[in-house]
């Protein structure tokens, strides 16, 4: 009887054992088994790829008229302040100079009398008034010479009135009411705040690649980056000798905002190549002097070298090494390890 109960005991005894040990080793992988590490991912994807030109430059306006000073005398009108919204025709600035409004009046009377003259030699004129005689008698009266002198004194008196040329808004003020200025005195400037463009230099090798018509993004630091799609409207045709740069301008659209001194930042398209696998430009990473990324496979970091192609707007092609769909880890990447555990928190 204690023979029977012994052989039912020990193997009761035994699966017991064997139990606990296959918990303890689960424990233990469980254990051993590392956190996984939290990183973020993208979605390799079939998508155009735009190769373009960086750089920094400034807006501006693309019309800025400078207000300059013909005559002297004393500014009798001046506007108030900067920022004051004008019109094309609009007298900005008046200079008061009573010897061009002497002038204007002398050299008024004198033409009257002259073509008084000269209607009369008309009127009298024996014989048929053709077109030689008419310039004769213009010269024989006077009528012009007192033309000459009226057209100057007019000019003269003119330029008493300093006028915008298109409507604008004044940028710069430099006289003021009560100023004595003569000619060539910087007076102010007016710009055109609904056209704005962006300068930007570029070295001899970036000039090359650019022409006309080429699209621009523009992004606006003080904008919070807005970002909007200019076109270059010129290249330069020279090179500075001491910088090995030219120039370029870019038309912008209007922008709520943006104002002409602004920074802004420039991708210029130069290249465009469709239907590319691409990724985002910070996934790659360069281990063994080789590009590689880290692809999410069954929530594990997947080392795989890769082949590149052209890269722009912070995106690259990729020729090899994945393919469309996979996720590709773009940040916490740095110093995983092939096969670690990770976690996409995107």
């Amino acid at each position: 009887m204690k023979l029977k109960e012994l052989l039912v005991t020990v193997p009761l005894i035994l699966s017991a054992l064997f139990s606990a040990c296959g918990e303890d080793e689960e424990l233990e992988r469980e254990t051993l088994e590392p956190s996984p590490l939290p990183v973020t991912a993208s979605v390799a994807e079939v998508d155009t790829l735009f190769e373009v030109i960086e750089s920094t430059g400034r807006v501006a306006s693309a019309r800025t008229l400078e207000l300059v000073a013909q005559i002297q005398g004393e500014i009798v009108q001046a506007p108030q302040y900067e920022g004051q919204m004008v019109s094309d025709g609009e007298v900005i600035f008046r200079i008061a100079s009573g010897e061009q409004a002497a002038n204007l009046s002398s050299a008024s009377s004198t033409y009257r009398n002259a073509l008084a003259i000269y209607e009369f030699e008309c009127d009298n004129y024996r014989g048929e008034l053709t077109e030689g005689i008419r310039r004769m008698l213009r010269e024989t009266t006077g009528l012009e010479t007192a033309s000459a002198s009226l057209s100057r004194a007019q000019t003269q008196y003119s330029n008493a009135a300093v006028s915008a040329g298109f409507n604008g808004t004044i940028s710069e003020i430099n006289a003021r009411e009560g100023m004595m200025v003569y000619p060539g005195t910087r007076l102010g400037t007016v710009i055109d705040p609904n056209q704005l463009e962006v300068n930007v230099d570029l070295d001899e090798r970036q000039l090359a690649r650019c022409a006309p018509g080429q699209r621009v993004y523009v992004t606006v630091p003080s904008l919070n980056d807005t970002t909007v799609v200019g076109e270059v409207r010129s290249v330069s045709p020279i090179i500075d000798p001491g910088l090995r740069a030219g120039g370029v301008v870019i038309d912008v659209p209007r922008l709520t905002n943006l104002r002409p001194g602004a920074t802004a930042r420039v991708e210029i398209v130069i290249a465009v190549y469709p239907d590319q696998l691409v990724i985002l430009q910070e996934a790659v990473l360069i281990r063994d002097n080789r590009d590689m990324v880290f692809v999410v496979l069954d929530d594990h970091a997947d080392w795989r070298y890769v082949t590149l192609g052209a890269f722009g707007r912070g995106k690259v092609s990729v020729t090899e090494g994945i393919e469309a769909g996979e996720q590709v880890i773009t940040s916490g990447h740095y110093s995983l390890a092939h096969d670690a555990p990770v976690a996409v928190v995107n």
